[in-house]
């Protein structure tokens, strides 16, 4: 059969997510966009013990690794991605500006396919020309 624990932490994130991006837009009635980002990366600081306590034994491995550079540049890139999402919100409407940058599958898959040798079948390029389409009508 199919493994589905994937699915429940996806589905998970995406709830999570999208009241990470309502927050955020309630929150930029009265805060601009620098002061978000340092408020929510205050509340990353106040969640990084209890990850680091839950989850310190998975990062002996990568200790070593190559790869940890790439997570720590992945945490970067995500930070400036937080920055340039609240900008947004603070001039767009919350629908537009989520429904664009939750359009980042497409960079994602374009990325791995090109650097990661992942295959690009039909079905996902029908699904990523959806995505392209679902953001059009919606930034109407």
């Amino acid at each position: 059969m199919f493994n589905l624990g994937w699915l429940f932490y996806a589905i998970v994130s995406l709830v999570t997510w999208g009241f990470w991006g309502f927050l955020g837009k309630v929150a930029s009635r009265s805060m601009s966009g620098e002061g978000l980002v340092l408020i929510s990366s205050a509340g990353w600081v106040a969640t990084f013990p209890i990850f680091l306590a839950a989850f310190s034994a998975h990062l002996q491995p990568a200790l070593g690794s190559r790869d940890l550079l790439w997570g720590l540049l992945g945490g970067v890139v995500g930070s400036l991605g937080m920055l340039f999402f609240y900008f947004a919100l603070q001039g767009g409407e919350t629908s537009r500006v989520v429904a664009i940058t939750a359009a980042y599958p497409l960079i994602t898959a374009l990325l791995a396919y090109f650097f990661l040798g992942e295959q690009f079948t039909l079905v996902k390029g029908i699904g990523l020309l959806f995505a392209l389409i679902g953001i059009v009508i919606l930034s109407q």
